[in-house]
């Protein structure tokens, strides 16, 4: 019994045995068939995943060892960083690189259409990084601008509201003038107005009594007028009668030479003292007298003599109303001024101007040789003394100062030169003539160089 199990045993085991062996045999027949599958498989994998990454980019790509069996993979955690990085540069996460791309062309050409940046193409072909580091250097500096500017503005702000408080202060002051003035001219239009109601009766009777005084003064100029012109009628007849008159006397008339009214004394010393150089005349203010005026001394007894030589010369240095003093200029050897004695003055005239003809040539600085301008050196000097010069000789001239004849032009000269010196010549011959005609008293140049107190040299003044 015993033995018949062990002999079942090890059938049993036998069989288990070789049910081992061939579970195994099967088994590994299976595993060399699946592995060929698995190396085609895995090799198949392998040209895939070359397609998407090389080694040398899984190395270089850090966030590709990030990705794990079970959990995220690499092309997912690529896709969100794709994604976060469309969002950083356009703000929406589903935006490609070419749609990236895109709105950064059009942020370009709209700065470049709008021209509001300056230089719009420093942003052509930069990454959104570098725009964004050039707008914020840009944005500090405009910043920084601005807040200089708002400084400025603030100081700005506080000196025109000084400047407003001021002429605040300015305006008030106005206004109250204003007012003051206002009042004032309320009060001078109640004045004027009370003026011009009192005056309107005055201004009436005034514009009456111009009314006669201008018919009278029209009366009495008509007369005038026709006193005038009998009196020129008769002036006139007169004027014939004393030409004939004169052609019929010729020589026997009064020479103009006597020069008499010349030798009219123009007053008279009031005080001297011998070795005294002040002396006083009896001419003053009323008289008209001038500081600067010069007169000639000459005594009492003899009068004035023709040459008009006198023996002492005076100036008016001060004058009163009455009397001037004068100071002693010259006086001739053993000469003394007394009281009484006569002073004149051809040029003085308290009366009128006296008109002076200078005509001729003259040697006023006495060298022998003619002065080109000499008949001006004395019309200026009796225009300073308050006379006057006339080129024309008339029956009211009171002097002529003649002075040498022009000489005569030679026949053969330029004939413009020689019209302008028989011109010359003939006009100093006619006044010459015409002074004798009319009694018009005639002085040398020396004769008038006297009487002013020139006896030396002219220039020597």
């Amino acid at each position: 019994m015993a033995k018949g199990q062990s002999s079942r045993m090890n059938l049993f085991a036998l069989v288990g045995f070789a049910g081992l062996w061939l579970a195994s045999t099967v088994f590994l027949i299976l595993l060399y068939t699946g592995q060929e599958d698995i190396k085609n498989e895995n090799n198949r994998l392998k040209a895939e995943n070359s397609k998407l990454i090389s080694t040398s980019e899984k190395s270089s790509i850090a966030i590709v060892g990030s990705a794990r069996e079970g959990g995220p993979t690499a092309v997912g955690l690529l896709e969100q960083e794709r994604a976060a990085t469309a969002e950083l540069a356009t703000g929406g996460a589903e935006d490609s690189s070419g749609s990236v791309q895109t709105k950064l062309d059009q942020v370009l050409a709209s700065i470049r259409a709008e021209k509001v940046v300056t230089q719009a193409d420093t942003y052509e072909g930069i990454s959104y990084h570098d725009a964004l580091d050039r707008l914020y250097t840009a944005y500090k500096a405009e910043r920084n601008r601005r807040g200089t500017a708002e400084k400025q503005v603030s100081e700005m702000e506080s000196q025109v509201a000084t400047v407003i408080e001021a002429d605040a202060a300015r305006q008030n002051e106005f206004e109250q003038k204003t007012k003051e003035v206002s009042d004032k001219l309320a009060q001078c239009e109640t004045d004027r107005k009370a003026f011009r109601d009192q005056g309107g009766q005055a201004l009436a009777k005034l514009e009456q009594d111009l009314e006669d005084t201008r018919r009278r003064s029209t009366d009495e100029l008509t007369s005038e007028r026709q006193s005038r012109l009998s009196a020129e009628k008769r002036f006139n007849e007169l004027q014939q009668r004393y030409t004939a008159q004169q052609a019929k006397l010729g020589d026997l008339l009064i020479g103009p030479e006597d020069l008499v009214t010349a030798r009219q004394p123009d007053g008279n010393i009031l005080s001297s003292i011998p070795g005294d150089d002040i002396v006083y005349i009896n001419l003053g203010k009323k008289d008209t007298m001038t500081l600067g005026m010069q007169f000639g001394v000459y005594s009492a007894d003899k009068g004035i003599p023709a040459d008009g030589r006198a023996k002492a010369y005076v100036e008016v240095v001060s004058i009163s109303d009455n009397s001037a003093e004068c100071r002693i200029t010259r006086i001739s050897p053993g000469r003394v001024i007394l009281e009484g004695d006569l002073i004149a003055n051809p040029i003085y005239d308290p009366g009128h101007k006296p008109t002076f003809v200078v005509i001729g040539q003259f040697d006023l600085n006495r060298d022998g040789l003619l002065d080109h301008n000499g008949d001006e050196a004395i019309k200026s000097l009796i225009r300073s003394w308050g006379g006057q010069t006339s080129d024309n000789l008339t029956p009211l001239t009171d002097f002529v100062v003649l002075g040498a004849a022009p000489r005569k032009p030679r026949a053969g000269n330029d004939s413009g030169l020689q019209a302008i010196g028989s011109e010359a010549w003939e006009h100093f011959n006619t006044t010459t003539e015409s002074a004798m005609n009319l009694s018009v008293p005639v002085m040398t140049q020396d004769t008038f160089l006297n009487f002013l107190g020139y006896t030396g040299r002219f220039a020597q003044r």
